[in-house]
């Protein structure tokens, strides 16, 4: 059992000395590598004491408690036969120091980089994802919000035990986070730390460190610099998980410096992660001939890479060697016999950061842009690892009028800059793109910085001292409808430069807000030079506008009021950093106002024109008959209530079973429906899902019509709340079991809402159907009076539901597998395609097969002739191919097999055509995300107009 044993030191150890009752404000850095505590006392006149390091007690050992500047950002599970220390309630978890390098010396159980996670829009962040791909046995996994709160919860403990009579709770906090951080990460940073028990003011990390560097020394050297007119400085943030830059422009007034920030760059996940992959990856390939060729395995990969950060920070280091040595011990008896051996050079690491980090560039250059960066551990880095390249780019996109403004100084802050050849580095290319020297302002403490900025910034609320200016360093966008569905535009309703707490009214485009059904906004934002004022209609720019997760909501209708009611769009900055929008109704006395949620759950759309049609835009006239309102759709919604509404003894058989012909008469083809249409036809539907016990008609068309109206079970306002309702509906199956039809109309709906169905509904699902597809000797109970037909529909089904435990997915394609044994029938490799496949279609990242079973089934898949089943070698391809995740993918070794037997097989005849031979031999060779064609084919038909599946 694991024992965690009370540390008998830590009672009585007090890290703060001792204060006043009046309080003190706190700041936090939670950041990717460590997380930093700093603190002001306050005296009861509320005079400000001087700003100071809380020094927080953690694991140093597995029994051994001290206190130190830097929490290590690193949660650690201990083995069941570890007894570690636990004063503050950490269990199962260690965190800190220990944490750090204990996790350096057992594979899968450590937690690194949670802050990165939090940004990460392809998974599910509130899922217990991390260890990302830990198959350690018997570890509870964390979301990343969940392994944040744990930090945050850490300190407030260690705090409340150090001060009692101060609790953290009680007192003013300010919490740091990415300027780049989107209006999702920023919420889930709340989250993490409302579940940590804390209240919360956000402050941009760029803005902390400048914080600390006017508190330290600033005023003096910013007046020099000022003395000629306005100055501007670069603050360079470059951490362990991000790149973070922002502008800052100084002005001299009479005695006062006027501060305002005047840019903040994109989101960039670059930073000292990437450079301890880039050297992993080197090391890695030096070691092939004691690896005999093989890779190295995630869990080991995750130690060379946790190597390779130790001996980058050495080398980088004040005084240091030469070279540094990496060792990762073996596993289990073979520990020492199975060491691996290598060296680093301080030559070799600063070859790395000056040439793939820091390269000298033209100031016209622009970031590689794509899927191509590092994604060992499943983050999705930057493709382009040039942090100047990136930074010439911001530089250039905040010109006014082409016109590049170089910054007057430079201000460095994270961990990378704590090696003076980077400053020095980043410094020279600089002064070649302005052809004189540039200042470098004296930067305080890259790694304690942030934390001490962010008390300053408190105190500065409070009048005691400067405070920066500038608002919203983006403006943000709802979108608006187009005639042209190729043509995006959108309406500001936040302006760049938006201060806190500031209310803005898009008034020049009032809209309706239709009642009683749900509506959604599209949502962007943009950090151009250009200032729109709210109101303002403009072209979306995809080099200048990104796509932030979409707003939306359904609000109830008064029995007595109108269901379409004229609003007027209203945002705000909130004082804690978040985004609110608002619709208020346009009435003279006691307008009703409906608050705009964030969707922080799917994915956002990452290119490609979509339509967008807020309440009150008109839509194309192809269209008009579909949406509610229209007489046409009135009828339509009118024939769905005589066939399913309560009451109706009138309707014929024969109109139950037309009812779809009849929608189509009035509506058109089915596959022109929009979104809109498909929804509103499905809630009609819904009302009364009972009545589709009336007759097997009746149930058959119920779920022919629901799988098709809500299809893919997400991606549209209210979807969640839609699918909750079809997912009660599971468990009694069909009512009439004999007939045929039905259970093919049953399995047909649930594969194509499969997209919105959640783990719970979709193992309901699997523990129906697995009976019947289950070999006899796995002896699976099959229910009673349940005798369901169309096997081939119900394996479609069953391998369509990628959002369940890897282990239940592995169980299926391994039935199928040995069935192939026997039966050629292609949609049995069909099928295990989509189960074995790398990149999963609609599921977070975590629910695919592990490789090693994938490797099984490929070794079995490499046996059959391709050139008689053709359906053999795609599904191979799909295990293949590659995601840049080294613990999805496959070896290379094993990739080149694949290629070299689909060319064997193509010329021994298999089917192919030369331009999809070329496309899969490219998807086992480098990442080439899913396109509409393969996302038909999962679905078994296109998706509706509006709603795409983006892969990541």
């Amino acid at each position: 059992m694991l024992q965690w044993v009370k540390h008998r030191t830590t009672s009585n150890i007090c890290y703060l000395p001792p204060v006043s009752k009046q309080g003190c404000i706190v700041g936090i850095d939670l950041g990717t590598t460590h997380t930093v505590v700093a603190y002001s006392l306050l005296a009861e006149d509320g005079t400000p004491g001087p700003v100071e390091l809380f020094r927080v007690p953690q694991l140093i050992g597995a029994g051994e408690v001290s206190a130190r500047d830097l929490l290590p950002s690193f949660l650690y599970a201990p083995l069941d036969d570890e007894q570690v220390a636990d004063p503050w309630g950490d269990a199962p978890w260690a965190l800190g120091e220990y944490a750090r390098n204990r996790g350096r010396e057992v594979v899968g159980r450590q937690i690194a980089s949670a802050k990165s996670w939090l940004c990460h829009p392809r998974v599910d962040r509130s899922a217990a994802i991390l260890p990302w791909a830990s198959e350690a046995e018997g570890l509870t996994k964390l979301s990343p919000v969940q392994a944040s709160a744990r930090l945050l919860s850490h300190v407030r403990v260690a705090w409340d035990r150090a001060h009692p009579e101060l609790p953290l709770d009680e007192q003013q906090v300010v919490l740091t986070v990415p300027a780049s951080f989107d209006q999702g990460a920023r919420e889930l940073t709340l989250s993490a730390a409302s579940a940590a028990g804390l209240n919360v003011r956000l402050l941009e990390e760029p803005q902390a460190a400048f914080y600390a560097y006017l508190a330290d020394r600033g005023q003096q050297e910013l007046e020099v610099l000022s003395q000629a007119g306005a100055a501007r400085i670069l603050v360079c943030d470059v951490g362990g998980g991000t790149t973070d830059l922002t502008l800052i422009e100084v002005s001299k007034q009479p005695d006062v410096l006027n501060l305002e920030r005047v840019a903040v760059g994109n989101h960039l996940l670059l930073g000292g992660d990437n450079i301890d992959l880039t050297l992993a990856h080197l090391l890695e390939k030096r070691l092939a001939e004691q690896l005999k060729g093989e890779a190295l395995d995630p869990g080991r990969f995750a130690q060379l890479v946790m190597a390779c950060r130790a001996a980058k920070e050495q080398l980088l280091g004040p005084e240091a060697p030469n070279e540094a040595p990496i060792r990762l011990l073996g596993r289990g008896s073979a520990l020492l016999g199975n060491t691996l051996k290598a060296t680093l050079s301080r030559e070799e690491v600063q070859g790395v950061l000056f040439d793939g980090f820091l390269p000298e560039a033209p100031l016209s250059v622009r970031p590689k842009r794509g899927r191509g960066g590092l994604v060992a551990f499943g983050l999705p880095y930057e493709a382009d690892p040039a942090i100047t390249h990136h930074v010439a780019w911001f530089l250039t996109r905040h010109s006014k009028d082409g016109d590049i403004q170089l910054p007057s100084a430079l201000l460095f802050n994270g961990g990378l800059f704590r090696a003076k050849s980077a400053r020095a580095r980043l410094q020279q290319v600089f002064e070649g793109w302005a052809a004189q020297p540039v200042s470098v302002l004296s930067e305080s403490d890259p790694d304690r910085a942030v934390a001490r900025g962010a008390v300053v910034y408190g105190l500065a609320l409070r009048g005691e001292g400067p405070r920066i200016g500038g608002g919203s360093a983006r403006g943000y966008y709802i979108g608006a409808a187009s005639e042209d569905p190729s043509k995006r535009r959108a309406i500001c309703v936040i302006p760049k430069g938006a201060k806190e707490g500031e209310a803005h009214r898009a008034a020049a485009h009032p809209l309706s807000l239709l009642l009683g059904q749900a509506v959604r906004f599209d949502l962007y934002a943009s950090d151009d030079a250009s200032v729109h004022a709210p109101g303002s209609l403009v072209d979306i720019d995809e080099a200048r506008f990104i796509r932030l997760p979409p707003v939306s909501n359904a609000f109830e209708a008064d029995a007595d009021k109108a269901r379409e009611i004229r609003v007027e769009l209203q945002g705000e900055l909130s004082a804690i950093g978040t985004l609110e929008l608002a619709c208020e109704e346009q009435v003279e006395t006691n307008p009703r106002r409906y608050a705009l949620a964030f969707d922080l759950r799917g994915p956002v759309e990452a290119e490609g024109p979509k339509e967008s049609l807020p309440p009150g835009s008109i839509p194309p006239q192809s269209r008009r008959s579909q949406l509610p309102g229209d007489p046409r759709f009135e009828q339509a919604t009118d024939a769905i209530d005589r066939v399913f509404g309560k009451g109706r003894t009138d309707v014929k058989a024969r109109e139950t079973k037309d009812l779809v012909r009849d929608l189509e008469k009035l509506l058109g083809e089915r596959k022109s429906w929009t979104p809109e249409t498909n929804r509103a036809l499905f809630d009609k539907l819904i009302k009364d899902a009972g009545a589709r016990k009336r007759s097997a008609d009746h149930e058959r068309i119920f779920w022919l019509l629901a799988g098709f109206c809500l299809r893919p079970g997400f991606g549209y306002p209210g979807d969640e709340q839609r699918i909750n309702r079809v997912a009660k509906l599971i468990p009694a199956g069909l009512i009439f079991h004999a007939e045929s039809r039905n259970w093919q109309s049953l399995w047909v709906a649930w594969r194509r809402l499969c997209g919105g169905l959640p783990e719970e509904a979709q193992i309901a699902i699997r523990d129906l159907v697995d009976p019947f597809l289950a070999p006899a000797e796995e002896k699976l109970k099959k229910p009673k009076k349940l005798r369901p037909t169309n096997p081939v529909e119900m394996l479609e089904l069953a391998s369509s539901l990628e959002r369940l435990p890897p282990e239940r997915r592995a169980d299926l394609g391994r039935w199928i597998l040995e069935r192939t044994w026997t039966d050629r029938d292609p949609r049995l490799w069909e099928a295990l395609s989509r189960i074995g496949a790398r990149n999963p279609m609609y599921a977070s990242a975590h629910h695919v097969v592990p490789t090693r079973t994938i490797e099984r089934w490929l070794d079995h898949m490499t046996r059959e002739k391709w050139e008689e089943v053709p359906a053999a070698a795609h599904a191979a391809v799909s295990l293949g191919r590659v995601t840049g995740d080294r613990s999805r993918d496959i070896g290379e070794a094993a990739r080149e097999s694949i290629v070299q037997r689909l060319e064997k097989a193509a010329k021994a005849g298999m089917p192919v055509e030369p331009e999809q031979l070329a496309e899969w031999t490219r998807a086992l060779r480098e990442f080439v995300p899913a396109t509409a064609g393969d996302q038909a084919a999962f679905y078994g038909e296109e998706l509706p107009a509006g709603l795409r599946l983006v892969n990541g």
